[in-house]
């Protein structure tokens, strides 16, 4: 019997075979060309085919094994399923872009370089899923079975499998996921919203790091917007260095944006207003909640604790509509 994960839709077999032949046949063709663009894309095929064949066993071995993390046979979801599930979405979107690129190839408006960085940036993102199902085999090997999280004493120690994740996960590129390929694993009417959101983030940062202040930074952010759209691969490799670099004063700078007087002026005039707009704080307080199987029976849930101690948890409470209980 086959196990729930992969009844569920998550055997990636079709997906890995289809991919394979389709790399298959424009690497043939391609190859024949003779011309720098039929090198370009004989390459970007073959590498996908390469990253198709490498990632068959792990994808195979996670879809017999996610299940057993899953909270319950009605509640499929975990760590492992979900990198399993980004891992397909990015195959899904390399077999549609190798077919399009099958069947439109002999065409005269054919966009050869478009197309071409297309299929080097999905064949980048799957040799980064590849390094990451990498780590998350190492994490599911040094696990007791059937534990989701690594031992406690070797994360005291210091020589728990949380550092060598850290280590190893600081090597890797992950540029090209907010590149051409972003937002690849989401539906396609949240991508122009992430588009917007790592444009608008991207060109902050650069006047952020001219030391610029308040609304200046926001100004020169509008004028240089323009370059990463229309170039992805710099909009990616500037997105990589600002998470690896910036601290957490640019995100608190960037995200405080929309708290100017500036922007929520123009927001007002741009956009319909909302009947209820009120921040809220909940105070750090215990909640006593009743159990299901006894609800003469209560445990205490405990307010979430940071760096700083207890603190209340800031709110905004938007509603379009003024209803009766508001």
């Amino acid at each position: 019997q086959r196990p729930p994960s992969l009844s569920a839709g998550m055997d990636s077999a079709p997906l890995l075979r289809a991919l394979a032949a389709l790399a298959d046949d424009n690497v043939s063709f391609f190859g024949r060309s003779g011309t720098e663009s039929g090198r370009r894309f004989a390459a970007a095929f073959a590498a996908l085919r390469e990253h198709g064949r490498r990632l068959e066993p792990a994808l195979r071995h996670f879809a017999l094994l996610c299940h057993l993390f899953d909270l319950d046979e009605s509640t499929p979801g975990n760590g492992y399923r979900s990198l399993l599930q980004t891992a397909r979405c990015c195959l899904a979107h390399a077999v549609h872009r190798s077919r399009y690129v099958a069947a439109n190839r002999r065409s005269l408006f054919f966009r050869a370089g478009h197309n071409a960085a297309e299929l080097e940036a999905y064949g980048d993102a799957l040799a980064q899923l590849r390094a990451l199902l990498c780590l998350a085999q190492k994490l599911l090997a040094r696990n007791r079975p059937g534990c989701l999280f690594p031992p406690e004493e070797e994360e005291e120690e210091g020589c728990g499998v949380s550092e060598l994740l850290l280590r190893e996960y600081s090597t890797m590129r992950n540029g090209c996921f907010y590149g051409r390929c972003l937002g690849f694993q989401f539906a396609p009417s949240i991508r122009p919203v992430l588009q917007t959101i790592a444009i608008g983030l991207v060109s902050f940062g650069e006047n952020y790091k001219q030391h610029q202040l308040g609304l200046g930074v926001a100004a020169g952010s509008l004028f240089t917007s323009g370059k990463f759209a229309l170039d992805p691969e710099l909009r990616g490799a500037e997105f990589e260095r600002l998470t690896q670099n910036l601290d957490v004063h640019f995100w608190k700078s960037f995200w405080n944006l929309t708290e100017s007087q500036l922007l929520a002026s123009v927001a007002s005039m741009a956009a319909s207003p909302v009947g209820v707009c009120r921040v809220l704080a909940v105070p750090p307080e215990p909640l006593q909640l009743p159990l299901a199987a006894d609800p003469s029976v209560t445990v205490t849930i405990c307010p979430p604790v940071a760096h700083s101690g207890p603190g209340p948890v800031h709110m905004r409470l938007l509603c379009y509509h003024l209803r009766e209980g508001q």
